[in-house]
């Protein structure tokens, strides 16, 4: 794969030490900076053009959430994987609502931070597997919503089997090599279906698949 620029945001020199000795062994990845909040990430970011932000989530003068949000914004072509400490409902909501790709634990080991990084540079997401299960609770923890079948009835046949791949993890090449497509039709049919399901980035149409039981976790 080619190489990826990296930004580290986190409020502790510590950590953002550790984490570039560990992506110090992968030789797809160049750590071009870091910052302490997320104010100090938003004037980086006009001199250093990354390709994906590691993103601390309580900061200092401006947390990860807001930075997200102004940064994707500017930059929407930017990739933002979120870290934090511990899987905190109000945060994964929160995070990916400001349109991260990927939410990792800080405590992952480097086999899942290689994982990730792959994933989410290749246009695909990742979420680590505690991630996943606060997911899991919360949304089925919603009552009263309209049933899995009745919602799929507005997908032709087609976006239901590239919907059901994009949940798997699978970036617009991989699915058109399977599905025998150009990646500019499985585009089409993706903005298709951001534009039936009023979600806006590949996460947020995953979390609405997981939350109206259009896929199974």
């Amino acid at each position: 794969m080619e190489n990826t620029n990296i930004i580290i945001v986190d409020d502790h020199k510590i950590f953002r030490d550790g984490l570039i000795l560990l992506l110090s062994n992968f030789d797809f990845v160049s750590v071009v900076g870091e910052a302490a909040n997320g104010e100090e990430f938003l004037k980086l970011i006009e001199n250093v053009e990354p390709d994906m932000v590691l993103m601390d989530i309580n900061m200092p003068k401006m947390n990860g959430i807001e930075a997200t949000k102004q940064a994707l914004k500017k930059y929407p072509e930017l990739k933002v994987i979120a870290l934090t400490s511990f899987a905190d409902d109000e945060y994964i909501e929160q995070m990916i609502s400001a349109g991260v790709e990927g939410y990792m634990l800080k405590r992952s080991d480097i086999e899942d931070f290689e994982k990730a990084i792959k994933k989410v540079a290749d246009g695909g997401s990742y979420f680590s597997a505690e991630i996943i299960k606060v997911i899991s609770r919360n949304l089925y923890k919603e009552k009263e919503r309209k049933s899995g079948e009745q919602l799929l009835d507005k997908f032709t046949p087609r976006e239901k089997e590239i919907l059901n791949l994009i949940c798997k993890g699978l970036n617009n090449e991989q699915i058109a090599e399977l599905i025998h497509l150009s990646p500019k039709t499985v585009e089409k049919h993706k903005s298709n279906l951001f534009q039936k399901t009023e979600t806006f980035n590949t996460v947020n149409l995953v979390i609405y698949a997981f939350k109206n039981q259009l896929i199974s976790l």
